[in-house]
């Protein structure tokens, strides 16, 4: 099985595709794409080219977007939000089960771990620290895909 996760900021997205299992993960690739400074409508069909050569390159099983709801802005919106609505839209038209993760559902125990465990030294330990861009949002992103892992 192949999960790519996403997570979308104001000025960037994080993707992070894994195969395998929870238990043997494989990290299949991670970019960090910068949103160029364009009208709405660009920023748009860029989401959507970028979304459409990701599928087609990487053929998931499944895509998960982290969904959080603070900070809203018309900014937020226009980069997050619409960015959330043209990654759904790309994943029905080619059949791919698209879930959003709410970022309070990616605990330790859903790695079979202690409560208190320190998840970014877990992701660490998991995928073996490829190198950059390999920070605290990647490794988040890196987990949310983790966890969808059979």
């Amino acid at each position: 099985m192949k999960v790519i996760a996403f997570t979308f900021t104001t000025s960037a997205i994080y993707v992070c595709g894994l195969s395998g299992t929870k238990n043997e993960p494989e990290l299949v690739f991670k970019h960090k794409l910068s949103i160029p400074v364009y009208s709405t409508p660009e920023t748009v069909e860029w989401f959507e080219t970028e979304f459409k050569l990701i599928m087609n390159r990487e053929k998931p099983d499944l895509a998960t977007y982290r969904l959080t709801m603070t900070n809203v802005n018309h900014n937020y919106i226009g980069k997050v939000y619409y960015a959330q609505a043209i990654l759904n839209l790309i994943c029905a038209k080619d059949n791919i089960t698209v879930e959003h993760t709410s970022p309070t559902s990616v605990v330790a125990s859903k790695f079979g771990l202690p409560k208190n465990a320190d998840l970014q030294a877990y992701i660490d330990d998991r995928l073996g620290s490829p190198g950059n861009p390999w920070d605290v949002k990647m490794k988040d992103t890196a987990l949310m895909a983790l966890n969808r892992l059979p």
